[in-house]
């Protein structure tokens, strides 16, 4: 009789055409058939309901192979673990059984090995391995950004909620609810589910000054059933809006909060009639109080400055340097001087003078605490760049502060940008123009965009010129990107009648000194007039400046509309509107909220009204 079993099999194997690639443990399978015939079990086949399960959860397991008739039942080995999370498998009828785990194992991750167990008992099992996990943390939702957008995105787009694992949830509007202060008349009208991420659809406005809107959602899930219950996700809407007026207006400033939270606007430009000290150039500054939402004047600098820079030191303290100006009078001058505030004393006092006068320069805190001056501009006609590069060793007291040339550019330049590079210990210089005098009136000096980057190694304190090549341009951005990478936008290519903004972005790797291309901006803005601020987890937001409209680049026009660039998406897209289309002013970022403060500038006349770009 077996002989005659084995001949049919055979004969059964041989006539039957296997296609390669099917599954030899399907019951329907030639193989399983052939089984059959020889009396033998066919191929069992398992299928869990899920691969996470709370602490004390079940798995539920069907099955094509009775195991009810076995005096040990369903057996399920746990390999690789000290101690089976598996306290009980109990039948709920031939093929269907439940799998309880133990309540004190929390954590962890497991495999159930069912080829090697079984084998023994002559089956063959469908999966050979099962691995679950005990999970007993509840998902967690959270704004794609981080916690904060710009307001457009709920005017006229959508949210994006991502969770940090695999939900299981029915999805219904009547599950989310919105609320906080920025909700006004605001309602989800859509949602869009998968499986890590819950798209809002909404209608109705925002609250227009932004602020906290707050979606709560009910019923959410993951898939070892953890809930919260009701999970509450906070986003700061960040708005433009209006802000109280300075006492002074002006252009050309520079604003900085301070380690207090004050925020201190300095220096620049004052409107044709106001004099101050004797002369327009403002050695005033001012503070803007948040919590009153007014400005109270501060100390007065020891010099007047405009087109100058100030950096905030390691100790807190504001270091203003160079610009055009000097002390009390009506004459204006490039300026070498240096001053320190102190804002516990509430004074400036002068530190020491640089080697050269310079404006439109620009200065990197190094993380010893000295200060690195770089280039600039000669102040008066024939226009000349500075090339020198000064360290400024800075102490506790100015008076004993030095100031040491360690080098000179390549490219001698001003309106540029830079930006130190923790991953190197370099400080990128990037870009700017550069403007060459060959006589000695006014206009005999020859002005042109740059498209080199020259690096400054602070271990060495040398300088060198990168392989790397810039798309020419000055009066730009720069923004370092959390993989250590410089994100490079905006600014100029020419200061003559084919002047055209830049619209190409870039990308520096300073580990690779490498440059490749980025996605486009929407809109040119050049003048060192665009203010970015941070918001959010990875997104900035630029707004103002000065866009060239025509062929020739003779005719141009303040910007109005604002862009995000976001990291996460890799790209510029439109976002709200500022209240004024300025250029020129100053801005102060708000680093420990995000967002920040846009004052002055121009549009046409000098202003002396402000704007916030804040959730608060």
């Amino acid at each position: 009789m077996e002989k005659i079993k084995s001949t049919i099999l055979l004969f059964f194997l041989v006539s039957c055409k296997i296609t390669p690639g099917n599954n030899l443990f399907d019951p329907n399978s030639p193989t399983s058939l052939g089984l059959l015939l020889l009396s033998a079990d066919p191929v069992v086949t398992m299928e869990f309901s899920t691969n996470r399960v709370q602490p004390g959860g079940v798995i539920y397991v069907s099955t094509n192979h009775d195991f009810t008739a076995k005096s040990e039942g369903l057996r399920l080995p746990v390999s690789g673990s000290g101690v089976s999370p598996i306290s009980q498998v109990i039948p709920r009828s031939r093929f269907l059984y439940e799998v309880r785990m133990k309540p004190t194992i929390t954590s962890g991750k497991f495999s159930i090995d069912l080829k090697d167990y079984y084998l023994n008992e002559s089956l063959l099992v469908n999966p050979e391995n099962f691995e679950f996990e005990i999970d007993s943390q509840p998902p967690v939702l959270e704004v794609r950004t981080g916690n904060g957008i710009d307001i457009s995105e709920l005017q006229s787009g959508f949210l994006d909620i991502i969770s940090n694992e695999d939900i299981v949830w029915e999805g219904k509007l009547s599950q989310v609810t919105l609320s906080g202060t920025a909700k006004n008349s605001l309602v989800v009208s859509d949602m869009i589910v998968s499986s890590r991420n819950i798209r809002l659809l909404f209608a109705g406005n925002p609250n227009s000054n932004g602020g906290i809107l707050t979606v709560s959602f009910s019923g959410v899930k993951d898939r070892a059933s953890n809930s919260q219950g009701i999970v509450m996700v906070p986003v700061k809407v960040f708005a433009f809006k209006s802000g109280p007026n300075m006492n002074v207006a002006r252009r050309s400033c520079v604003g900085i909060e301070l380690d207090d939270g004050r925020r201190l606007v300095l220096g620049g430009k004052a409107k044709k009639e106001i004099l101050i000290n004797g002369n327009g150039t403002l050695s005033h500054s001012e503070f803007y109080n948040s919590a009153l939402k007014q400005f109270v004047q501060g100390p007065d600098m020891v010099y007047r400055r405009q087109e100058f820079d100030a950096v905030k030191l390691l100790d807190g303290r504001i270091f203003a340097v160079g610009g055009i100006g000097g002390k009390i009078g009506a004459v204006n001058d490039g300026l070498t001087s240096t001053e320190v505030y102190d804002p516990i004393a509430n004074t400036w006092v002068e530190g020491p003078q640089l080697s050269i006068p310079r404006l439109f320069h620009k200065m990197t805190v190094l993380p010893n605490g000295d200060v690195l001056v770089v280039g600039g501009m000669s102040p008066y006609k024939p226009i000349q760049s500075v090339g020198a590069v000064e360290l400024v060793h800075i102490t506790n007291n100015p008076a004993t502060m030095t100031a040491e040339v360690v080098g000179n550019l390549d490219d001698p330049r001003g309106k540029h940008v830079q930006i130190f590079s923790q991953a190197t210990g370099k400080v990128i210089i990037i870009g700017g123009e550069r403007s060459d005098a060959f006589g000695p009136l006014s206009n005999d000096f020859t002005p042109k965009a740059l498209d080199s980057i020259e690096v400054y190694d602070i271990n060495t304190k040398t300088l060198s010129k990168s392989t790397a090549k810039l798309y020419k341009r000055f009066n730009h951005f720069v923004h370092g990107l959390e993989n250590g990478e410089i994100l490079i936008f905006g600014g100029m290519n020419s200061r003559f009648d084919d002047a055209q903004p830049v619209l190409r972005a870039q990308i520096y790797n300073p580990t690779t000194d490498t440059i490749r291309d980025h996605k486009n901006l929407l809109f040119g803005r050049e003048w060192g007039s665009s203010f970015v601020f941070s918001y959010g987890k990875d997104q900035l937001i630029v707004a103002g400046g000065l866009e060239y409209r025509t062929g020739n680049g003779s005719s141009f026009d303040s910007i109005h509309d604002t862009e995000s660039w976001s990291e996460s998406i890799n790209r510029f897209y439109m976002t709200s509107r500022s209240l004024n289309a300025r250029w020129d002013g100053c801005d102060i970022r708000y680093s420990s909220t995000g967002g920040g403060m846009i004052l002055g500038g121009r549009i046409g006349d000098i202003l002396g009204n402000t704007e916030e770009y804040s959730f608060e």
